[in-house]
Order: C-alpha cells, then sequence, then structure tokens
C-alpha cells in the first residue's frame, strides 16, 4: 500500500503545481506556485543528511556515479545495488541517505539545476558591455550546451522519471533567475516600459526553458533550429518593451 500512497501524492503535487501555474497572472501566480514547490520540497526533505565530511564526500560520488550510469544505462537500467556497487558503498548506506532510487534521481537533477546560474552569471561577466541581445543569445547557447553535456541531465529530464521534485525544483530556481534577471536590467539601466518588468522576466526565463525543452524533445540530440528561433522570439517579444532610461545610444551597455 505504501508504493500506492507515494504515486497519491506525486500525482497531487504535479496537479497543485499546474494550477499554480496557470492561475491569475503577475506576482499572486508566482507566490502560489512558490508555496506549492515549498510544500513539495518540504516532503522530499525526511531523507538523512550526511553531516561528516566522509559521508559528504561518498554522496558526491554517488550523484557522480548515478549521472554516469543514466548516461550510459538509461533511468530504467539504473538500480539501487548498481549505484552502491559502482559508488563503492554498502547497499544499507545508500539507503540510510536516499529511500530509493528515485531519490537519488531527484538529487542529481537538483545538482544539475543549480549549475544554470552560474553558467548564466559566467556569460554576462564574460560579455559585460555587450548589447542586451547578443548577452541573451549566448546565455542561450550556453544552456544549449549545458543541456547536451551535463551527464545524467537530459537523460533525466526527458524520461518518465522526471518527478514533481524535479518540476518544483526547477520552478523554483526559475523564480529566482527571474529576479536576478530583474535586478541585472535596472543595474544596467534598461528598464522595460509598457509592461510589468517582474511579469516580462518570468516570461523570459519561461520561454527559455520551453525553447530547450522543445528543443530536445524533437531531436535527443537537440535540435538547433528549435534553438535559433527561440532566441529570435525572445529578442523580438524584449525589444517592445526594453527602451534604454538614456536613449537608443544606451543599449550596447544594457544586458538583460
Amino acid at each position: 500500500m505504501a508504493p500506492r500512497a507515494s504515486l497519491s501524492k506525486t500525482t497531487s503535487t504535479r496537479h497543485e503545481i499546474a494550477l499554480a501555474a496557470t492561475a491569475t497572472p503577475r506576482f499572486g501566480s508566482v507566490l502560489a506556485t512558490s508555496s506549492v514547490v515549498a510544500r513539495s520540497e518540504g516532503r522530499a526533505s525526511a531523507r538523512r543528511r550526511p553531516m561528516q565530511e566522509r559521508s559528504r564526500a561518498r554522496v558526491v560520488t554517488v550523484l557522480d556515479v548515478t549521472a554516469e550510469l543514466l548516461d550510459e544505462l538509461g533511468p530504467d537500467g539504473v538500480t539501487t545495488a548498481l549505484i552502491a556497487e559502482r559508488a563503492d558503498v554498502s547497499i544499507g548506506w545508500l539507503y540510510d541517505f536516499f529511500p530509493n532510487r528515485e531519490a537519488v534521481f531527484d538529487a542529481v537533477m537538483a545538482r544539475s539545476i543549480e549549475c544554470v546560474t552560474p553558467i548564466v552569471e559566467r556569460v554576462h561577466a564574460e560579455m559585460a558591455g555587450r548589447q542586451w541581445d547578443e548577452v541573451l543569445c549566448a546565455v542561450i547557447d550556453a544552456l544549449f550546451a549545458f543541456y547536451r553535456s551535463d551527464p545524467g541531465f537530459r537523460v533525466l529530464w526527458f524520461s518518465r522519471f522526471q518527478s514533481a521534485q524535479m518540476v518544483a525544483t526547477n520552478v523554483r530556481h526559475d523564480i529566482d533567475d527571474a529576479q536576478l534577471a530583474l535586478a541585472r536590467l535596472e543595474k544596467n539601466g534598461l528598464p522595460l516600459r509598457g509592461v510589468d518588468p517582474e511579469v516580462a522576466m518570468h516570461l523570459t526565463i519561461g520561454m527559455i526553458d520551453k525553447g530547450l525543452d522543445m528543443a530536445f524533445r524533437l531531436d535527443a540530440a537537440g535540435h538547433p533550429a528549435i534553438v535559433e528561433e527561440t532566441k529570435t522570439a525572445i529578442c523580438a517579444y524584449l525589444n517592445r518593451y526594453a527602451v534604454p532610461a538614456s536613449g537608443p545610444s544606451a543599449r550596447a551597455r544594457s544586458t538583460p
């Protein structure tokens, strides 16, 4: 009966996230979605956390080898016994920190998602002073490369093992990234006029997510034309509202 109850909770969380995502727009919907994310993360945080340095190092090894196994065998071919063997830990130790295979998958995905913000920040640092649309396109290219190369990420995200916890982690990350993008716009003197800036940034992040998602659902290696059209669509959308405060001449130093 336990697996049935677990499945019910997962289904319920997916439904809550879907409802929150389609709720009344503007900031209220973001708060609603954040609440669902918090509840989902709370249900997933019951597993034991490693306290000692040795245990933390072992957990990192477990996630590393799981990501490698996902690429080698696909999610269906990965078992907790295989993970424990490859990571050189006992199955009992593994279950102390991860109640099942899916919990390991969730942790692998959470770690991958946390890599996204540093990638974006690196691109902005490397292209400081460039036109905002050039920087935006470079960010999308960098994320496209990440989807292609990060061990286990693409295989897991586009599989039947994409869980409510993974979705919740991604939603939380998108909300945070939209706030960072908004702060970056204001810092670089590129206010958005004629639209709620917060709504525009959430939509921009969502368009990037969906464009990359579609690119890999249509082609396992990633469909370059879809990525290019995603860039075109987002730049066209933002270009309607992105007017530098000091006029068009300031456009070159503005980076969303």
